[in-house]
């Protein structure tokens, strides 16, 4: 674990050092997508799984061409299976993206990697909810479509996980989503 956080904070370093020099291009992005929550296994309580849920996220970013940095507020709903239990988080992060050009296309390609923070909430569906704040971080590839002058519109996958939440209590959980997401994204 900290290889990878230790190879993330270095290359959203080298995003934003590579940023700084530039030319840049302000950008709002807005996004839509699929969550699909890998099932969890806790230390003290039965393995859980989940239903697919919805994630929804806007951020405010930075675009050079060839590299984009920005900030990202998201949030994620799942429900537990066969349960009225639901699993959100809402997460704060930072993403560096490398988009690959594609001479006179009007797609652009890119892979991504963030960091950030998730507030993990889970709601029993009875009034009783117990979160935690912990360390996430995603990785991810997809394509800008042009679809007018400084509007694009992106298609991505995102793997997202976060260090373990202690939830119920006294029970931790792993985190791991797989996301396909949908975003429109507008330079200012």
């Amino acid at each position: 674990m900290k290889k990878i956080v230790s190879g993330l904070v270095c290359l959203l370093i080298f995003f934003f050092s590579q940023i700084a020099g530039a030319v840049t291009t302000p950008y709002v992005c807005g996004s839509i997508g699929l969550a699909m929550l890998s099932d969890s296994h806790g230390n003290y309580i039965a393995d859980r799984s989940f239903d697919s849920g919805h994630l929804f996220s806007g951020s405010l970013g930075l675009d050079s061409g060839r590299y984009r940095v920005e900030a990202e507020l998201g949030y994620q709903k799942n429900g537990v299976n066969n349960s009225s239990s639901v699993l959100s988080m809402t997460t704060y992060m930072a993403n560096g993206f490398v988009n690959v050009e594609l001479p006179l296309a009007p797609v652009k390609p890119f892979v991504l990697a963030g960091l950030g923070i998730a507030k993990v909430d889970d709601d029993n569906g009875f009034g009783l909810i117990v979160g935690d704040r912990v360390f996430a971080w995603q990785i991810g590839a997809g394509a800008g479509f042009s679809i007018a002058p400084m509007v694009n519109l992106d298609a991505q996958y995102r793997y997202f996980t976060t260090t373990n939440p202690e939830l119920a209590g006294y029970n931790t959980y792993r985190i791991g989503s797989h996301n396909v997401i949908l975003g429109l994204r507008i330079g200012l």
